[in-house]
């Protein structure tokens, strides 16, 4: 019956292959839900971190090109229907996806690749039991399987990133010779259950085992902390740390740099520094600006300077050579005051602390502040004062005024003393 069902449906042998995987797990496991596996990785984690692979067309032209986005655990789900999504089980730093900004992992996972169903069944009859952890859970992914190995809870990687990086390394390397074994760093993204596969079928997971501890794989693969050696414990005074600087500028930002080169275009001497400038500019908002984005602006600005006539012994190389030299991790740390002083030619405006520091000015617009309800208070007197002369009733008052009756009473109550 189960032959005659998979024939009526036209499966392609993957996808035989992917249910007949399916039903030996769940004959071993039980079977966990996508929502369920996603609280049990990430628990109350309001945003995730998704990466969106490159999309080919059958002639390998490129169709669609990755990014990384950032989406609501409620919202993650409106992605299921892509085969190209990917999430890391790791954190980062202000949800920045690079391997320098890692923050903590969340599970280590082994990525057998081509994997049928009698690979599996080797692996759970025979390999199995001479593991020395059982994985917590069997990712069903497609044409192979993922191991995971999860975490009580999020490990910090500052000051252990050796330790975490060993254990994945040997976690991955009990897996060896079962299909074809991908071998990834801590940052890598894998598919997640609850979304399509590239063959067509929704990614499933099993829990096999239990969440462990870093101390409990720690020991189990007999690692010990590193320990810094003498003489290093402290930075040397010559060498300075290096500071990781992320890049920081808004999308709005952006746009009103490209709309003011727009209205303004660069003119003679000071083409070569406004690509820079652009570049640099392009780089502090990476975060919201993809390259292949920037790089059309460049070519709309281009445009845009040669219908008034701006480009002669000016070539678009040379303005592409210039963005790329502002495009760059160093760019982050440039100064406003010094794009629009010295590469902008544009006037330097500060803003509206006018040079003061964000303690000094709170400390002024808290007195402005004061000084304006005070005088406001004493106008209001007077005008009930007015009022008062007049005939009106208290409740009345209140209602040409604009407050409530207990403040009017609280303070002008001397007014009917």
């Amino acid at each position: 019956m189960e032959n005659q069902a998979k024939q009526e449906f036209n499966y392609s042998p993957l996808q035989i292959e992917f249910l007949q995987k399916n039903s030996l797990l769940s004959s071993r496991f039980i079977s966990v839900s996508p929502e369920e596996y996603i609280d049990s990785i990430y628990g109350q984690k309001d945003k995730l971190i998704v990466v969106l692979g490159s999309e080919k067309d059958k002639e390998g032209r490129i169709i669609e090109r990755g990014t990384v986005i950032r989406v609501s655990t409620e919202e993650l789900w409106k992605l299921s229907w892509r085969s190209n999504a990917y999430l890391p089980y790791a954190d980062f730093h202000r949800n920045y996806y690079s391997s320098k900004t890692l923050k903590a992992v969340r599970a280590f996972v082994a990525d057998c690749d081509v994997v049928d169903s009698k690979g599996l069944s080797y692996l759970l009859s025979y390999l199995w039991s001479s593991l020395p952890l059982v994985p917590s859970y069997v990712v069903n992914s497609g044409k192979g399987v993922h191991l995971v190995y999860a975490l009580v809870e999020p490990v910090e990687v500052r000051g252990k990133r050796y330790i975490l990086n060993e254990l994945n390394r040997q976690i991955q390397n009990l897996f060896e010779g079962i299909g074809k074994l991908d071998k990834h760093p801590i940052v890598h993204p894998y598919r997640f259950p609850g979304f399509m596969t590239k063959i067509s079928m929704t990614a499933t997971v099993f829990r096999s085992g239990r969440h462990y501890t870093l101390e409990e794989l720690m020991k189990v693969f007999e690692l010990k902390p590193v320990k810094a050696k003498s003489g290093e414990d402290k930075p040397k005074k010559s060498k300075k740390a290096k500071v990781l600087y992320l890049p920081n500028g808004s999308k709005a930002f952006y746009g009103w740099v490209l709309r003011n080169l727009m209205k303004r275009p660069p003119i003679p001497g000071w083409r070569n520094k406004s690509f820079y400038a652009l570049g640099v500019v392009s780089y502090k908002c990476k975060r919201w600006i993809d390259y292949q984005h920037a790089l059309d602006m460049l070519d709309v600005l281009y445009g845009r300077m040669e219908l008034l006539g701006l480009t002669k012994d000016f070539p678009k190389e040379e303005a592409l050579k210039a963005f790329h030299s502002g495009y760059t991790p160093k760019a982050v740390r440039v100064r406003w005051k010094v794009l629009c002083e010295e590469f902008l030619n544009w006037e330097y405006k500060p803003n509206k602390r006018n040079g003061r520091t964000r303690e000094e000015h709170l400390k002024i617009a808290r007195q402005i502040k004061e000084l304006y309800a005070k005088s406001r208070w004493e106008e209001l007197e007077e005008h009930i004062k007015r009022l008062l002369e007049q005939g009106y009733s208290k409740r009345k008052i209140a209602e040409m005024v604009g407050i409530s009756h207990d403040t009017l009473y609280r303070r002008f109550s001397h007014l009917w003393k």
